[in-house]
């Protein structure tokens, strides 16, 4: 029968789990049996020497059964010595350091929880400083970085030794840099503005060891690219800043300053250089890498684009039949390779066969409007993306205007304080034709103080909206080529007391466009759709998005995967429904 001992069991069992001799965690089940100290200094630890008046730091190693050693200087429970000779005068963590008080012989202890080492003889030796040299010598660093310096000791025995924590440290220009003389962090030098400081280290009553330290002008540390790792659908825009980071702490905005790169052109572009803000534009789904470059520092953020590949499109209305000098609204509807659609009439590219006879203009966002200028039987539209395409046809015919009509064309409108609601002028010619020309018109109030009339852009005309706590009727009129619509329309501007809003919801899907609308209750239980007069928000972009509050409030984009809090606030009222996408 093999007899095996229990030592040597644990040396087996330590040896099977491949131990390497460096325990990961503190032991506590092999027993600690001896400690010994060295000195920190491998040139002292050689000779055991020191000078009177300077200190070494010591370590204590445990000695764990034969098993393994180990670091363990910071569980001394106690240092000892001849005091006379040498002591053990620094509190933590510089309390494991020796100090030689007067030349002669010491011997120093230490104890860890029981277990007091043998003797360290330590000589302290009457050799007196000669020299100090401070290192590195001369250095340069940027504004607001740091450097540690050491100061060497020369002896009149020739030795050298380590003075860095015995000096008294001192810069003769604080407001360019400081030294701490602390004895936690003897000799460490901040930098503070451009300049030049004297770094001394004076020790034994000589001349001190001096350095010079210039600072030179911060540096760029980091960069940091917003929005960081945004979700945007593609065929839209996304706007990017660059933040650098500088060695004196400073933040500024260098995104004027930088070189931005896209990894994938094919999925998003960007330009080489911006201003204020740099503008990517998404072409498919994918993931591309967006960076910004300067001085050898480079920050990046990951752009996700989202919502599909276009596939292709199409434009409404098909054929456009218009008045000469009238406009009408395009819209361009994408269908997307995951089978979604959605309005990207502002993404696209919009031209006309002979800008003589007809233009397209973006007015922002989604949208867009045509504009009729000459006499055609068949102008085409086109409208582009990459390498598809898509036309419209417009004719244009010059009759005579013969009436105009406001609808809705009751003679009597309810309109509620604080709400608006829209009227359309409908033009009639002398060729039996018709036409909406709300945009080509002209509207006003006959009385401002109980409602107003929008003309500040061809989308906001007809809006017509009740003057908050206002009541009483009010007559609107509009004109268009002359002519003005008889009978005009009155409304009735109604004071009511909002209660409560209402979100109806949509269902959303990765790159649709869904309509949500807002419904406000009012005392007496009147309901009124106030989904345009409500501002909507909502709180992560990277999910959904606002298609475009201006001309399609109310209107989502689903973006990416997950749930979003879209908001509508309205007449001092807040309502938020909660929407996922899948």
């Amino acid at each position: 029968m093999i007899k095996l001992s229990w030592a040597g069991f644990l040396l087996l069992v330590v040896a099977g789990c491949g131990y390497n001799g460096t325990p990961t965690r503190h032991n506590d089940f092999t027993p600690l049996t001896s400690i010994r100290i060295v000195a920190a200094d491998p040139a002292i630890e050689a000779s055991h020497t020191i000078a009177a008046l300077t200190s070494t730091k010591l370590t204590v190693i445990g000695d764990y059964s034969g098993l393994f050693t180990r670091d363990i200087t910071d569980q001394v429970t106690s240092w000892s010595s001849n005091a006379s000779t040498a002591s053990f005068p620094y509190a933590s963590p510089n309390n494991n350091r020796v100090f030689g008080a007067s030349a002669g012989a010491a011997s120093l202890t230490a104890s860890v929880g029981g277990v007091t080492s043998a003797i360290y003889p330590l000589t302290v030796s009457p050799a007196t400083v000669t020299a100090i040299a401070i290192t590195p010598a001369n250095p340069s660093i940027p504004n607001g970085l740091t450097t540690q310096f050491t100061a060497t000791g020369t002896f009149s025995d020739t030795t050298t030794q380590d003075l860095t924590f015995d000096a008294v440290w001192a810069s003769d220009t604080a407001a360019v840099a400081t030294v701490s003389d602390a004895p936690a962090s003897k000799g460490f030098a901040q930098s503070h503005t451009i300049g030049t400081a004297t770094i001394s280290a004076t020790f034994g009553g000589i001349p001190a060891g001096t350095t010079i330290l210039t600072v030179t002008p911060a540096v760029l540390q980091s960069i940091a690219v917003s929005p960081a790792n945004p979700s945007v659908l593609s065929l839209s825009t996304v706007n990017f800043t660059a933040t650098g980071t500088y060695s004196d702490g400073t933040t500024p905005d260098i995104t004027n300053q930088v070189a931005w790169l896209s990894s994938r052109p094919d999925l998003a572009t960007i330009p080489a250089s911006g201003t204020t803000s740099v503008t990517a534009t998404t072409l498919a789904q994918g993931t591309a890498v967006i960076s910004a470059a300067l001085a050898g520092v480079t920050g990046t953020t990951n752009l996700k684009v989202t919502g599909g590949t276009l596939t292709g499109f199409t434009i409404a209305p098909a054929t456009v039949t218009l008045a000469n000098g009238t406009v009408t609204r395009l819209t361009a509807t994408g269908t997307f390779s995951n089978g979604s659609t959605r309005d990207i009439s502002g993404a696209v590219a919009w031209s006309t066969a002979d800008s003589n006879l007809a233009t397209v203009t973006k007015a922002g966002g989604n949208l867009v409007w045509l504009n009729a200028l000459g006499v055609t039987t068949g102008t085409p539209i086109t409208a582009k993306s990459g390498t598809l395409t898509a036309t419209s046809s417009l004719i244009v015919s010059a009759p005579t205007l013969q009436t105009l009509t406001i609808t809705p064309p009751t003679g009597f409108v309810d309109l509620t304080a604080g709400a608006s609601t829209r009227f359309s002028l409908i033009a009639a010619f002398t060729d039996g034709s018709t036409q909406d020309v709300t945009a080509s018109s002209t509207w006003s109030s006959r009385d401002t103080t109980k409602a107003t009339v929008d003309n500040s852009s061809a989308f906001a005309k007809g809006r017509i909206s009740g003057v908050p706590a206002a009541a009483g009727p009010v007559i609107i009129d509009a004109s268009y080529g002359g002519l003005t619509p008889s009978p005009s329309v009155t409304v009735t501007v109604t004071t009511r007391t909002l209660q409560s809003l209402a979100i109806t919801p949509g269902t959303l899907n990765v790159g649709n466009q869904v309509k949500f609308s807002a419904s406000a209750t009012y005392t007496g239980t009147t309901i009124k759709d106030v989904t345009e007069d409500t501002v909507w928000s909502i709180d992560k972009p990277n999910v959904a998005i606002l298609a475009d509050s201006t001309s399609q409030p109310g209107q989502v984009v689903a973006v990416g995967s997950g749930s979003a809090t879209l908001t509508a606030t309205f007449g001092g009222l807040s309502k938020s429904v909660t929407i996922t996408v899948p």
